[in-house]
């Protein structure tokens, strides 16, 4: 099985500072804040029609346009990512453990498809694959980069700071814009 999609977003979610929390928790603490975690960005996926694609250690990936995602435009994936932060940052109120998450996003062209003969699973590959994973390490902590494509996709319907040239690494230089106001631009699901 091999598919192409065009304008796929991909979302990038990892947990800030989990080399250390695994240093402060139980290994059986530090599972189930993982799985409540997951858990919650699982239910927002869900709510706001967002393909999950797997976890990869304290990692979360998932798409807006994929092959069974119900919606294909950035917007659905950037109110996804704030879904994600305003119940992690719930999530570290509530049980004390200083948490959050980064968020990056990139759209573009994707390969999806089936490899190998054990424990099948649909993946997705491509350079918007890296593209986001790269911006995930520019995000702020409770916060979302996205690229210059999914900003343009986005324009006029949720609010960006301006863009910053930032060096990614082993893709070079892109244009950098940081998603504002998550209590203000988050729809309730």
């Amino acid at each position: 099985i091999a598919d192409s999609f065009g304008d796929v977003s991909v979302v990038f979610i990892d947990i800030v500072g989990f080399s250390q929390l695994s240093r402060i928790l139980s290994p059986g603490h530090l599972l189930k804040m993982l799985n409540a975690i997951f858990g919650m960005a699982d239910a927002s996926a869900s709510r706001f029609g967002i393909e999950k694609v797997k976890t990869i250690g304290d990692a979360y990936l998932a798409v807006a346009g994929g092959n069974s995602s119900r919606d294909k435009d950035a917007v659905a994936a950037i109110h996804f990512a704030c879904d994600v932060i305003e119940q992690v940052r719930e999530y570290a109120s509530k049980s004390g453990i200083e948490v959050a998450v980064r968020i990056g996003i990139h759209t573009g062209n994707v390969v999806g498809g089936v490899v190998g003969a054990q424990r099948l699973a649909y993946d997705y590959w491509g350079s918007t694959m890296n593209v986001a994973s790269r911006l995930e390490g520019q995000a702020r902590a409770n916060g979302i980069a996205v690229s210059e494509s999914t900003y343009l996709e986005a324009f006029g319907q949720v609010e960006f700071t301006g863009p910053e040239v930032i060096a990614l690494k082993g893709i070079g230089e892109r244009k950098v814009y940081r998603f504002v106001a998550l209590e203000d631009t988050a729809p309730a699901a």
